[in-house]
C-alpha cells in the first residue's frame, strides 16, 4: 500500500476542503482558456493576479477613495 505523503494529500486536498468550508467555489483550470471570457478571466498564462476580480475587491474595500485611485493602483502593480 503506497504512503499518502504526497503534496496532493497533505497540502492541496486539505486546502481545497478549507476553502470550501469558507464558502469559496472550486474551479478546475486544467483545460483553461485565456482572454476576457476565459476560464479564470486571465488575459495570459503569465498574468498572476485576476485583475477584474482584484479591481472589484479593491473598490469594495476602499469605497471612500476617489474613483481614479483604484486604476492608478492597478497600473502600478506588476503584471
Amino acid at each position: 500500500m503506497p504512503l499518502a505523503y504526497t503534496e496532493d494529500q497533505i497540502v492541496e486536498l486539505p486546502a481545497i476542503g478549507l476553502f470550501a468550508k469558507l464558502g469559496w467555489t472550486r474551479v478546475s483550470a486544467l483545460k483553461k482558456t485565456f482572454g476576457a471570457t476565459g476560464t479564470l478571466l486571465r488575459e495570459t498564462k503569465g498574468q498572476v493576479a485576476l485583475v477584474s476580480q482584484l479591481h472589484a475587491a479593491l473598490e469594495q474595500l476602499n469605497s471612500a477613495l476617489p474613483p481614479e485611485a483604484i486604476p492608478a493602483a492597478l497600473d502600478d502593480m506588476p503584471r
